[in-house]
């Protein structure tokens, strides 16, 4: 299974200057903005972290899937959500390319772990030999940060504020990750049944 973001977010999931403001910097002094590729970098970072291990893209983005099987129930799990859209489903091989039609699949709803089955959630159509099933979607809980549920939000500046905090070393945390970071995080997480 081969995932590629196709075009990277836009913006991140919190404003800059609302990330300054949460830091404190600035204030009683004149902003000359010499801290905003750090701060900006800390923020990506930290979207990163929360994206995979909630397995959830915070702003909406297309993304490309490429997949050589289905699971045993003949479905395609999509290990990024929430999708918004599909914008082609196919199987592809060296020779051809199949294009499903929307009438041949269905989306399941939810923000993680969203699968494609067949039509009233049977299998998908077999895929032809030495195929590769190729999806294009877009995932994301939208286009703004203002789209992205609060807690999430908040685990992002926690973080990126951690790693401003503790830019010369680690705190303690799983994966150097603080547990009231953790305790938001771990809530969005797929649970596996």
């Amino acid at each position: 299974m081969l995932l590629k973001e196709t075009t990277p977010a836009a913006v991140t999931p919190v404003p800059l200057d609302e990330f300054a403001d949460h830091l404190r910097l600035g204030h009683g002094f004149v902003d000359d903005g010499s801290q905003n590729g750090l701060l900006d970098l800390y923020l990506r970072n930290a979207t990163a972290v929360v994206e995979r291990r909630t397995g959830q893209a915070l702003i909406r983005r297309p993304y490309q899937l490429q997949s050589a099987g289905f699971d045993r129930h003949g479905h395609l799990s999509l290990p990024v959500g929430p999708v918004s859209t599909i914008d082609g489903f196919r199987y592809v091989t060296p020779g051809s390319t199949i294009t499903l039609d929307p009438e041949d699949w269905v989306l399941e709803p939810g923000t993680a772990r969203q699968r494609i089955t067949g039509p009233g959630g049977g299998p998908l159509w077999a895929m032809p030999m030495g195929a590769v099933a190729e999806v294009d979607f877009q995932a994301g809980y939208g286009l703004a940060w203002t789209d992205i549920p609060d807690d999430l939000t908040q685990a992002v500046i926690l973080l990126a504020a951690h790693y401003y905090e503790n830019r010369f070393g680690d705190a303690p945390g799983d994966d150097g990750i603080p547990y009231g970071v953790l305790a938001i995080v771990e809530s969005h997480r797929a649970v596996r049944l």
